[in-house]
């Protein structure tokens, strides 16, 4: 089975297993009257070495991925015709848009709320989650662009401002979770939405480098594993559905953008001489322009 199927595959069975493990944690290892964890609990410790053993296969997965590739952004993820990849975006799309709609329908009762408790304008409880809001709806649009120019092969990858987006949003999403967890001492409450949050900024960071001449293939193929397992993990949690929303989202964007990535480093495109080297641009530009000779 090639590295397209195994990493995927590896981060959504870890993945499941995960969900089911949090599932039961938050049921049997809180006191019910006091919220805290009880210590020792065989599910904790089991999910915690279940995420050890997924982080670590994930790694030696990757190890070598890529290596010498010095392709951009449109050779990194180029998918043309390729349906899955589409409906992948696409189902991150709308459901990152789903997710932006509704926090958007929320601001006014969290502006009257904050304005009651401050007296005055909320700005700082306030404009996180509002910016939050423009940047979900920024970001489904940026992954259609970004999905849309890698099926049709347009080539329009390089320097692209959709590929920044995300990433954007990813780091104003980190903000509000701090935001919203900060007061909460049981860090066990939330420490898997933290992790699924920060692998999905590392995650769009490296994704967005290849558009910017930094391409990384091992850390962008790790970090999109990661996010896809922690989203899949946190799903457990009490969130609210817009937060519920934006995680599922954030699964298929990573997961159609590494199947890609791996696929193509595994297949590189373009002709290449006898020896296995690459041809550069320039230098298929002068091979079709010089006739064969002998």
């Amino acid at each position: 089975m090639r590295k397209e199927l195994i990493l995927p595959v590896t981060a959504i069975v870890g993945g499941a297993i995960g969900f089911f493990l949090r599932r039961q944690e938050l049921l049997t290892a809180f006191e019910p009257d006091t919220g805290l964890p009880i210590e020792g609990m065989p599910v904790t410790w089991a999910l915690i070495a279940l995420s050890v053993v997924v982080a670590a296969v994930v790694f030696l997965l990757c190890l070598g991925v890529g290596k010498g590739f010095e392709g951009g952004y449109d050779e990194a993820f180029q998918a043309k015709d390729t349906a899955p990849y589409m409906m992948g975006m696409t189902a991150g799309a709308f459901l990152t848009a789903a997710a932006g709609a509704l926090l958007l329908l929320k601001l006014p009762g969290l502006y009257a709320e904050a304005s009651l408790e401050t007296g005055g304008f909320p700005m700082f409880s306030l404009v996180p989650m509002a910016l939050l809001c423009v940047l979900c709806l920024c970001s489904a649009w940026s992954m259609l662009m970004l999905g849309k120019n890698n099926y049709r092969g347009e080539g329009k990858g390089k320097y692209s401002a959709w590929l920044l987006i995300p990433a954007y949003t990813c780091c104003m999403w980190l903000i509000v979770s701090y935001q919203e967890h900060s007061g909460d001492p049981i860090i066990l409450d939330y420490v898997y939405q933290i992790f699924a949050v920060i692998a999905a900024v590392l995650g769009c960071y490296f994704l967005s480098g290849f558009g910017f001449g930094r391409g990384r293939p091992a850390a962008a193929a790790f970090f999109s594993a990661e996010a896809m397992y922690f989203a899949l993990v946190t799903l457990a949690d009490a969130h609210e559905q817009a937060f519920l929303l934006l995680y599922a989202g954030c699964f298929f964007y990573f997961a159609a953008s590494a199947v890609a990535l791996l696929h193509n480093l595994g297949r590189p495109l373009g002709p290449r001489m006898p020896g296995g080297k690459r041809l550069s641009t320039d230098e298929k530009i002068n091979r079709e322009e010089r006739p064969h000779e002998g």
